[in-house]
């Protein structure tokens, strides 16, 4: 998708009245990914299970341990990090959440606060994962270039007025979208006199470079790709949420079955919030007529494997784990989320099956921590516990971004 339909998608959003929902989920994905960090890409349920017991048979919010690394296959991956601090994926959603307010998604400021947040000199300290790692140094690659590929374009502007116009280009390209970038530059052309048929043709360059910067991400298929869905959900629907969705992901995951999924993830978000909180006791079987409901849309591999998924009952995260795998991949980690999801009947239950259930347990914590959240609610019997939130180091970052502020109101 183009830069320079932006301004369509934000005009056709179809947001969510109540933000309830969508509350329960960003606080389901940031528990969900803080309480397993402790135990993060350990990748032997074993080993897992004799840490567990010695905390007194409560995986979750343990502190990050190297000793726990040792003698399993493991990557331990959060030296800094305390119990309660977000792991890399959770600082994924913080990232979104200072990109989207009351008009939606805005994906030049994604572009612009992911390369100052995760860069060189960045805020943030901690494990950076391949997505990471490569869009920063694309954003950074293409953001030195941007003057270059204006140069390389061909126009009827004159010389002076080519350069002059690289120059305006290049310094404000990653701070608006297509339509807005041309509004800017288009000042100091004008106070310069510049003609109508000048303009246009700034306009039309515009269109070009930004067609060239449609995807930034490398080709990656692994869960930091659906840190988005759950979030432009709440804005978006139908056609409008596919294409920002493909456009987000994109940026850092330039991946089609990265996409598939993400879409697969924002479409079933859609459908809960729409329907609004199932009755108690039915969460389970309203999220498997939302899956049923949108599997065909998936390609040959993930339609066969959330299709097997859908025949499985009973929770056996074990099996499970051996069947889908436990590692970062889309074909690994949605089908072995959705298999706990669709077997189990709380937050807590999901979560802790999660976490025991090893490997990149907060990946999965992106997508079923915001689908759980959003079943269950905050609080009760089966919700998001309010301690397990008030653990969280991050959630008060996140209420104090633009998104926090508007998304993370009371919940139910």
């Amino acid at each position: 998708m183009d830069w320079v339909k932006f301004h369509v998608y934000i005009s056709a959003m179809d947001m969510i009245p109540n933000t309830n929902m969508v509350s329960a989920a960003i606080l389901g994905t940031l528990v969900a990914d803080a309480s397993g960090m402790g135990l993060h890409w350990i990748y032997s349920q074993g080993k897992i299970a004799q840490i567990v017991k010695k905390n007194s048979d409560i995986p979750e919010f343990l502190e990050p341990d190297r000793a726990n690394y040792e003698g399993a296959p493991a990557f331990f991956a959060h030296p800094h990090r305390h119990a309660g601090d977000a792991s890399n994926y959770g600082e994924y959603l913080y990232v979104l959440l200072r990109a989207v307010d009351e008009n939606g998604f805005d994906a030049s400021a994604y572009i612009r606060v992911f390369s100052e947040y995760f860069g060189v000199g960045g805020e943030y300290v901690g494990y950076a994962d391949g997505p990471m790692r490569e869009t920063v140094f694309n954003i950074t690659r293409f953001g030195k270039e941007i003057e270059k590929n204006v140069l390389s374009i061909e126009t009827t502007l004159d010389d002076e007025k080519r350069k002059s116009a690289a120059h305006y280009i290049s310094r404000y390209f990653f701070e608006h979208d297509a339509e807005g970038l041309k509004q800017t530059v288009r000042t100091p052309f004008k106070l310069q006199q510049w003609k109508a048929d000048e303009l246009e043709e700034v306009d039309r360059i515009i269109d070009e470079v930004s067609r060239s910067a449609a995807t930034l991400g490398p080709d990656d298929d692994q869960m930091p790709a659906l840190s988005r869905s759950a979030v432009l959900a709440h804005f978006y629907a139908g056609d409008e949420l596919d294409a920002m969705t493909e456009r987000a992901v994109r940026i850092t995951n330039d991946n089609d079955d990265a996409v598939a999924y993400s879409l697969f993830f924002a479409r079933i978000m859609r459908d809960l919030y729409e329907a609004g909180p199932p009755a108690s006791g039915t969460e389970a079987a309203s999220l498997r007529s939302f899956v049923e409901r949108h599997v065909p849309s998936l390609p040959g591999k993930a339609r066969e494997l959330v299709e097997r998924v859908l025949a499985e009952s009973g929770l056996d995260y074990r099996g499970a784990t051996k069947t889908y795998g436990a590692a970062c991949h889309v074909h690994m980690a949605v089908p072995l989320s959705l298999h706990i999801l669709l077997n189990t009947t709380s937050f807590v239950e999901a979560n802790r099956a999660n976490i025991l259930a090893s490997g990149d347990n907060c990946g999965r914590a992106v997508m079923l921590g915001a689908i759980a959240g959003a079943l269950y609610g905050v609080g009760g019997d089966t919700g998001v516990p309010t301690d397990w939130i008030d653990r969280c180091s991050i959630v008060a970052k996140v209420r104090a971004t633009p998104g926090g502020r508007l998304l993370l109101g009371e919940t139910e």
